[in-house]
């Protein structure tokens, strides 16, 4: 947990780690992908890095979370929505003493 605690903490790697788990979860380059595939390549991702699993989102949760990275409503989430959700797991993470 260290690790990931010295990444989030600092800017510079937390956006190279992020562009390269972007570059994993939009492999076809298309520069963004469904939330389906969003979640299916986050689960699997989690898994291979060890990280503890948490609860599963509710759906209220999950809205929220599309609100925040889809405001159109296109149904895809690029980089920079990415980066938006994982900020917002970072600050809560903060908020709850876990980083």
């Amino acid at each position: 947990m260290e690790k990931y605690k010295e990444i989030v903490n600092d800017p510079v790697k937390l956006e190279a780690s992020l562009k390269e788990a972007w570059a994993k979860i939009d492999s076809k380059g298309e520069g963004s992908v469904t939330f389906q595939v969003f979640e299916a390549a986050s689960r699997e991702m989690a898994k291979q890095m060890n990280l503890p699993q948490g609860k599963e989102p509710t759906p209220e949760e999950k809205e929220q979370a599309r609100k925040l990275v889809d405001p159109n409503g296109t149904g895809r989430i690029n980089f920079e929505g990415f980066k938006l959700l994982v900020q917002a797991g970072i600050a809560k993470g903060r908020k709850e003493g876990k980083i």
